[in-house]
């Protein structure tokens, strides 16, 4: 489990008053006892909040901020991340006090980040860090900064991570609370090991763990543990590693809190065993670990599981089970890197328009001081107030042209992750996002058309890549000149290359591919500085408006008719028959 996740919990009971001998009494008993059983029995949660809806019309304004934090927690612990944003939204903006805000925002940046909406997540980030110097309590200070160190830790922006790492840590003013100085440590400590410092990270481990102890937060002390053993057995220290986790994996068990550091551990101990030879211990943990990281649905775990297992299966000589789950792992590897890759755009993007929102900011404060010292100049002579305002004006301009080069440098950024490098029509995630937009809103018939340059490693091969450049561009074009103004062009990657036609049929996608494939067969070869033939085999599928239209099956339908094409001798059109 993420630090973030435990201090969720933590905050939500914090915020209701303590614990009475008979919870069934107040509201605020009730609340607390839901709070409780957030992540330990969601059902009872939901059966208390079920009850106290019936008498919603009597709460308090703090018992209803209460009462809808706790509903909307319950819907992220039920994985329902679209009905929580609905939620928050729906009663954020009733919120006055700063300190349940944040918490609402939080919320939302969970929910966005589950969904994999990271720019919403970040907005909202960004929201309650500007929300900071009004905070009142500790604990809330702490949840803003631990949400953002979350957030910017899962982007693998470590510095930012880092940054407000050391606001947290400057929150602590007192020893009569450790919680600033346990959290912001073991954040720290993390973070170190992430960025392969594990000589700092390791150096850190023992004050850290003394403070969460003296704190009262011992698992957040079990889990800086944890991060040693697995860095213990990573670095190849293997039995001092196993010796150092089985005892901490006694401690998670004991715990009333699921945790995904437990999962890591376990995975730890797996290969640790397998190391050394122990192969029965290394398959007991190693599935442990697997299915519990099935059972959390943690992507990256589940990952490393099925590596993990592969490698011990191999070494079972159990091979087919050791490809299985080989497939497994890669599957996910890319799940991975796909979702980082999103992660790093949505990242840059809010970068570049919280920059943005800075310099017009700027802009706004250079204005007021211009308005504030034209004031001033009024009771001075004219020639010292034509100096000033030419001064402030050159200040302006100079502000403005950096505005500009900002926007311009956005927009670069854009169109850098849209389009294909070498032939600049769209990259392959482009053309799939609009291709699968325009599917979705257009109400009349639709084609795909795929295409595949014939024999063209022949060509890199036989006259070296900078021709294969050559071809490439040419091809694009030349089909470019046949196509309308409605359609969509892309690159899918190698020499494979794709076109979207709204408002068609059959009939107009096969006329189209042919002109283009009559088009490249023309092509003249001898500007690349050698003479060959080129051609190209197409694959056409349409399909008419309907439920059972989509985009990702009239993809998989023209792949069928190209595949047909290549079959056929290539250097023609084959059309995909409903």
């Amino acid at each position: 489990m993420k630090l973030i996740n435990i201090i969720a919990i933590t905050i939500l009971i914090s915020l209701i008053s303590p614990v009475f001998a008979d919870s069934n009494l107040t509201v605020d008993a009730r609340c607390k006892l839901a709070a409780q059983f957030l992540s330990s029995d969601p059902e009872k949660a939901k059966a208390i909040l079920n009850q106290l809806e019936k008498e919603t019309s009597s709460f308090t304004r703090t018992q209803t901020e209460k009462f809808h934090l706790l509903k909307a927690s319950l819907l992220g612990f039920s994985g329902r991340h679209k009905e929580r944003i609905e939620l928050v939204k729906s009663f954020i903006d009733q919120v006055s006090d700063p300190d349940y805000k944040t918490k609402f925002l939080y919320q939302l940046s969970a929910s966005h980040t589950a969904l994999g909406d990271y720019e919403s997540a970040l907005e909202a980030m960004n929201q309650s860090i500007l929300m900071l110097p009004k905070v009142n309590t500790l604990i809330a200070k702490i949840d803003i900064l631990q949400a953002a160190i979350t957030l910017f830790v899962s982007l693998r922006a470590y510095d930012e991570a880092l940054q407000y790492t050391q606001r947290m840590l400057s929150l602590h003013t007192s020893d009569d609370d450790l919680s600033a100085k346990c959290l912001g440590s073991a954040n720290l400590v993390e973070i170190k090991f992430l960025q392969g410092e594990r000589l700092i990270a390791r150096s850190l481990m023992h004050e850290t763990e003394e403070i969460c102890d003296l704190n009262g937060r011992a698992f957040i002390s079990l889990i800086v543990k944890t991060l040693g053993v697995v860095d213990l057995i990573d670095s190849g220290n293997y039995l001092q590693g196993i010796d150092a986790g089985l005892p901490l994996l006694f401690e998670f068990s004991n715990t009333n809190q699921s945790a995904d550091n437990a999962t890591q551990l376990e995975e730890a101990l797996a290969r640790g065993y397998l190391n050394i030879g122990n192969l029965v211990l290394a398959e007991r943990y190693g599935l442990v670990a697997y299915q519990h990281a099935k059972e959390a649905h943690v992507v990256q775990l589940m990952e490393k599981t099925s590596e993990t297992m592969a490698a011990i299966k191999r070494a079972q000589g159990q091979l087919p089970i050791a490809l299985e789950y080989y497939g497994t792992a890669l599957v996910l590897k890319n799940k991975i890197l796909d979702e980082q890759l999103q992660k790093n755009i949505a990242y840059q993007r809010v970068k570049f328009d919280t920059r943005d929102k800075a310099n017009q900011m700027s802009l706004l404060e250079e204005k007021n001081k211009v308005l504030h010292i034209e004031q001033q100049l009024e009771k001075r002579n004219n020639q010292l107030l034509l100096v000033a305002v030419t001064f402030v004006l050159g200040l302006l301009l100079s502000i403005l042209i950096w505005l500009m080069k900002t926007l311009e440098q956005k927009n670069r950024f854009r169109q850098f992750s849209q389009t294909d490098g070498l032939t600049q029509v769209a990259n392959r995630m482009h053309f799939m996002t609009c291709a699968t937009d325009i599917f979705e809103k257009n109400s009349s018939g639709m084609s795909i058309i795929l295409f595949d340059m014939d024999l063209f490693k022949k060509v890199n091969d036989t006259f070296g890549h900078a021709t294969g450049d050559w071809v490439l561009k040419t091809v694009t074009e030349v089909v470019q000149s046949q196509l309308r103004k409605v359609d969509l062009f892309g690159r899918l990657g190698g020499e494979e290359f794709a076109i979207c036609m709204p408002d068609s049929n059959s009939d107009t996608a096969l006329q189209l591919a042919e002109r283009c494939r009559n088009a490249i067969e023309s092509i003249d070869t001898t500007a690349s500085g050698h003479q060959f033939k080129l051609s190209a085999s197409f694959g056409v599928a349409s399909f008419p408006v309907g439920p059972n239209r989509t985009f990702k099956a009239t993809l998989e339908a023209a792949d069928q008719a190209l595949y047909l094409s290549k079959s056929r001798g290539r250097n023609c059109v084959s059309v995909h028959h409903q």
